[in-house]
C-alpha cells in the first residue's frame, strides 16, 4: 500500500559548499541559486562515453 503525502518522511538534501557538507535548506538565496544551476555527473554525459568521445578521438588521431 502506498502512503499518502502526509505519511511520508521529508528527504534532506545535502551538498558540499565551501568545503563543508551542509543541508541545502540552510543555504542563503545566492548559494541555493548556485546549487540549482549546477550540473550533475551522469555516466552517459561523460566525455569518455558515447559519440562525442569517438568524434574527439578521431580529431586527435
Amino acid at each position: 500500500m502506498i502512503a499518502n503525502e502526509t505519511q511520508r518522511t521529508p528527504c534532506e538534501v545535502f551538498s558540499r559548499s565551501m568545503g563543508f557538507i551542509r543541508p541545502t535548506r540552510n543555504f542563503n538565496i545566492g548559494k541555493y541559486s548556485e546549487f540549482c544551476e549546477r550540473k550533475t555527473f551522469t555516466e552517459s554525459n561523460c566525455l569518455t562515453t558515447g559519440a562525442r568521445h569517438i568524434e574527439l578521438m578521431k580529431k586527435a588521431a
